[in-house]
């Protein structure tokens, strides 16, 4: 079916077409007598892809990555696409329109997007009321950023607004210092900017005895010393780590709209992204989460991020090209495999390859 929407929909600017998107699972999530439909189109189930971490049940390792949902307007719909998590937003404080439009692209000769959608949302307070309209049985993350127009010294406190504002009403939290389309929010990588939001996170936790989950989105950018100098900071902070979001290096690209600025996601990232994610299961011993994403977009990508130490992996990008079909085809290939290599479960293949 996708094969015969997608052509109509790439005619559209990619972000008219990912609105077209929402719309459609807003009808979707409306009536609820689709949702049973939408689950059985999309959902595989299978006892060695279960896991649990952080006291957290994964139904599949497949997760949905942030920038799809940005407000929570369509979370329930989503739940019934066959995802082991979503992870919503980014969600800042206050609402605010993100960066002048045109601001995504389609590479499509590089199964590739570049966006400088720039924390584009309806404010933490919107979000949160459209969470609040239904239950949920997955777990629902979410992207948490800082405003634009926030004071350089006061960065940090705009993740804390957030984080407190959903505390009862999420599985886990992502701190993103990752996005390039927020001016100056990449210098969390540095030292000094690090220590001080790793201190500020982890008073908040003390203070206020939080227990979901915290885990922290890096840029697909770093170099491996500047990945190992993090580490341990992260792992006394943090609860994961997501390796990585987006790229601004633009290598072995083909696609016209490769000097567009912004994030690149999508298919160029994968080895890049798998250097880090093994470089960090090493450095760990394998005693940390790791959440693997970029460029995965079938059955092997996951094998083998899995098998360099990812215990879940996130996907988006993949789903602009493959279409929404693509969770169940995985999942279900993902227990073909295990059976096939006479594996039992899922975590018996992550970090073999390290």
């Amino acid at each position: 079916m996708y094969k015969l929407i997608k052509p109509i929909l790439f005619q559209y600017d990619p972000e008219k077409a990912h609105g077209m998107t929402i719309d459609a699972l807003k009808f979707v999530q409306k009536h609820s007598k689709l949702l049973p439909v939408i689950e059985q189109l999309f959902h595989y189930e299978h006892t060695a892809l279960h896991q649990e971490i952080h006291g957290i049940h994964f139904d599949n390792p497949i997760g949905l990555a942030a920038g799809f949902d940005k407000s929570c307007e369509v979370p329930k719909a989503l739940e019934k696409a066959g995802f082991g998590a979503i992870e919503l937003g980014g969600v800042t404080p206050k609402p605010q329109p993100g960066n002048p439009k045109p601001r995504m692209y389609r590479l499509v000769e590089d199964n590739a997007l570049i966006n400088r959608m720039g924390f584009n949302n309806l404010g933490m307070n919107k979000a949160l009321s459209n969470l609040r309209k239904y239950i949920y049985q997955v777990p629902i993350g979410l992207n948490v950023g800082v405003n634009k127009f926030t004071d350089y010294e006061s960065r940090y406190q705009d993740y804390i607004k957030v984080i407190d504002t959903f505390r009862n009403d999420v599985t886990f939290f992502t701190v993103n210092i990752s996005s390039p389309n927020t001016k100056n929010l990449q210098s969390f990588h540095d030292k000094d900017e690090f220590s001080q939001l790793c201190s500020a996170i982890q008073s908040y936790k003390d203070s206020h005895n939080i227990n979901v989950p915290i885990f922290i989105k890096l840029t697909s950018d770093l170099d491996l010393d500047s990945l190992g100098r993090m580490l341990d900071p992260i792992v006394e902070t943090f609860d994961g780590i997501i390796l990585a979001n987006t790229t601004q290096k633009r290598e072995q690209l083909h696609s016209d709209n490769q000097h567009e600025t912004g994030g690149l996601s999508g298919r160029p990232l994968f080895e890049r992204n798998l250097e880090l994610i093994s470089y960090a299961y090493k450095q760990t011993n394998g005693q940390f989460l790791i959440i693997g994403t970029g460029g995965i977009f079938n059955t092997s990508d996951v094998i083998t991020m899995m098998r360099h130490g990812a215990s879940l992996v996130q996907l988006y990008s993949a789903l602009v090209f493959e279409g929404p079909g693509l969770t169940k085809k995985l999942n279900k290939n993902l227990a073909k495999y295990l059976k096939t290599e006479g594996y039992e479960h899922i975590n018996d293949i992550i970090g073999l390859d390290v």
